[in-house]
């Protein structure tokens, strides 16, 4: 871009061969602050540094922008992401932060060696102090959302704790909470979040540290998002305390459980609205389930392990339970790959009386369904014949 008319934002003329003039217009510099801002907000955070060569008028509008994306792909060494943080964090104006996202990926060999030595997985060295940084700006400039993404775990046991992350954090009015790669220990169900609206957990470790019942979430009296994927909970958790996991939430009106490993979970939503279930490997047992004004539910099972006979009991055990919980949907979505795996344990649909009284709408995505499995779906239902739909 020719910005020869400089910081005014003139307009500046060439002359073509054919000895037209044609005008040209900086119109960057002529955007209101507020739309630069919002544009900014939607790159990453270096990215918006970069634009401040684009004019002088650009120059310093990353330090306005709303929402930070930090993420050290694009670094060559962690050692440079950390101190690009630490610039931003201190040269930024001090205005309110609506949404941080950090994600940190796998860090370089050499350095990982070195904080191995200092310290591993939850321990004190420098990564420690670096991401309980972030979480302290984010909540001190009254974030609404804070997105933490730690790809570099790759063993669930060397999790950072949430205790260790968020044990000197208070006052947070967070709205929005995301973090992937932590271990979700008792601090949690102590911490308290009094705004929190919707919470995401990603390939994170959730583990005890007494025995008893594990009830994370029912100190959050305004959840009403819950997002498990990829979340293992260990019945023998940290210090070896045996524990129960139970989801709770007064105020809960959507759930979604994906993949989630478990030896014994229940769950108590009354005002639960919507359920999404998609179950591929590992072990899942339900002990309780209770959603007695359950409207929509989708269930997804890509069970390799349906075809081995010594897992179909366990897996049985799981849909029944599953199935009796779903008792009071009003509308159910089945995919193809769930049908399939039904019709390999038929005892579920043979054997017993439909669960599903209140059933009114039944969405199959499957070319073919087996008329003793339709049957079993929509026999239940006592006031009206259920709506059967293929998509």
């Amino acid at each position: 871009m020719d910005n020869s008319s400089g910081e005014s934002g003139e307009a500046v003329k060439s002359r073509s061969v054919g000895g037209n003039t044609t005008t040209y217009s900086d119109r960057l510099s002529h955007l209101p602050d507020f739309i630069i801002h919002h544009i900014l907000s939607f790159v990453d955070t270096k990215c918006a540094v970069q634009t401040s060569v684009l004019s002088r008028g650009w120059r310093y509008s990353w330090k306005h922008v709303p929402v930070l994306i930090l993420h050290n792909s694009s670094f060559g060494q962690y050692s440079s992401f950390e101190r690009f943080v630490d610039n931003v964090l201190s040269l930024r104006h001090p205005f309110n932060v609506r949404e941080m996202i950090y994600t940190v990926i796998y860090p370089p060999e050499e350095e990982e060696e070195e904080e191995e030595e200092e310290g591993e997985g939850g321990g004190e060295g420098e990564g420690d102090s670096q991401f309980v940084k972030l979480i302290k700006y984010a909540v001190s400039h009254d974030a609404h959302r804070l997105v933490l993404k730690l790809f570099f775990i790759m063993v669930p046991e060397d999790s950072y704790r949430f205790s260790d992350l968020f044990s000197t954090i208070s006052n947070c009015r967070l709205k929005t909470l995301e973090l992937y790669g932590v271990g979700i220990d008792s601090g949690f169900e102590s911490y308290g979040f009094p705004m929190l609206t919707t919470l995401k957990l990603g390939q994170c470790l959730l583990a005890s540290d007494k025995d008893g019942v594990f009830d994370p979430f029912s100190i959050l009296p305004c959840l009403e998002n819950l997002v498990l994927s990829h979340c293992n909970h260990l019945d023998r958790g940290y210090l070896g305390h045996v524990s129960r996991l139970k989801i709770s939430g007064l105020r809960l009106l959507r759930l979604k459980l994906d993949s989630v490993w478990s030896t014994s979970l229940e769950i108590f939503a009354p005002r639960l609205k919507s359920f999404r279930f998609h179950h591929d490997m590992g072990e899942l047992k339900f002990s309780k389930l209770s959603f007695p004004i359950l409207d929509h539910a989708v269930i997804q099972i890509d069970d390799e392990s349906s075809f081995m006979e010594e897992d179909k009991e366990r897996l049985m055990d799981c849909v029944i339970t599953l199935f009796q919980g779903l008792s009071n949907a009003t509308t159910l979505l089945l995919d193809s790959r769930t049908v399939e795996v039904l019709t390999i344990i038929p005892e579920i649909i043979e054997q017993r009386p439909s669960p599903f009284t209140r059933l009114k709408t039944l969405i199959v995505k499957a070319d073919s369904v087996p008329y003793t499995l339709l049957n079993y779906f929509l026999k239940g239902s006592s006031s009206t014949k259920p709506t059967l739909e293929f998509v």
